[in-house]
């Protein structure tokens, strides 16, 4: 019995050797590389969507400020063309009411000469 589980033992030992390390091959180092590039050209392409859409929010963005700063131009027009007609009526009154003094006073010099007479 001594010899049988010798054996068993032995025959144990040889079918339980270590397999050989594996060696590379060419065709493992090609992948290995494709892979690589591919890794490579996926991540350019996820930098690639990430500008394309940091640029169009900047763009979104610049459009809408655009618009803001048009309309802002546009009430301020409005509000100085405002103003002027407001001012040019001023002025135009006070040029009515200078008219009208400069008559008054006339009339008011001329007649006491005409009742003193």
């Amino acid at each position: 019995m001594r010899r049988t589980g010798l054996l068993l033992v032995v025959a144990a030992a040889a079918c339980v050797r270590t397999a050989p390390a594996p060696r590379q091959s060419e065709a493992m180092e090609r992948s290995a590389r494709m892979l690589k590039q591919l890794e490579a050209l996926e991540a350019d392409l996820h930098s690639g969507d990430a500008e394309v859409a940091t640029y169009s929010e900047l763009v979104r963005r610049h459009t809408r400020t655009e618009q803001l700063a048009c309309k802002v131009t546009d009430e301020h027009v409005a509000e100085i063309s405002r103003l002027q007609a407001v001012q040019e009526a001023r002025m135009a009154r006070k040029l009515k009411d200078r008219v009208k003094k400069r008559k008054v006073v006339a009339l008011v010099h001329t007649r006491p000469n005409a009742r003193g007479l």
